[in-house]
């Protein structure tokens, strides 16, 4: 659905001219098998996908970013150390600040941002803390910033 306002902005950005064919894609479906067997469907906003040079799908860094948030909220920290890149993917997908994820595990801030560069693990209880907040997560309901 379109509105007047959203129609003047397109008309505003592309001179008056339709919105180029390569930024109006149709949503992708994707799947993604999880490590415990289950499978993940997430449709990618057709905005974040393009064709390479060859013809395949490619995904543009906010649908990457968008597909680790997802995978980080269903796969639990708990079944493997988790990786720096799992624990920044986390907490955005929670959509929390380091700071504010800090204080829901009990650490201060920069413990935070150590685990995300690697420098320091987390603790047992860290991780315990963070996957009860995954969990309570999931039985909220997530939703992700498009």
């Amino acid at each position: 659905m379109t509105t007047a306002a959203t129609t003047t902005r397109a008309n505003r950005r592309y001179g008056g001219k339709p919105r180029p064919a390569h930024l109006s894609h149709p949503d992708h479906p994707y799947t993604m098998k999880l490590p415990d067997g289950r499978i993940l469907f997430v449709e990618v906003p057709g905005r974040w996908v393009i064709k390479d040079r060859s013809g395949e799908t490619a995904f543009l860094p906010p649908a990457v970013r968008l597909l680790d948030r997802l995978r980080a909220l269903a796969m639990s920290a708990l079944e493997r150390p988790p990786s720096p890149g799992y624990i920044t993917s986390l907490r955005e997908g929670l959509g929390l600040t380091q700071a504010e994820f800090g204080e829901q595990i009990g650490v201060d801030k920069m413990s935070v941002s150590r685990w995300e560069r690697g420098t320091v693990r987390p603790s047992d209880a860290s991780l315990a803390a963070m996957e009860r907040i995954r969990r309570a997560a999931i039985r909220r309901g997530v939703t992700m910033p498009t």
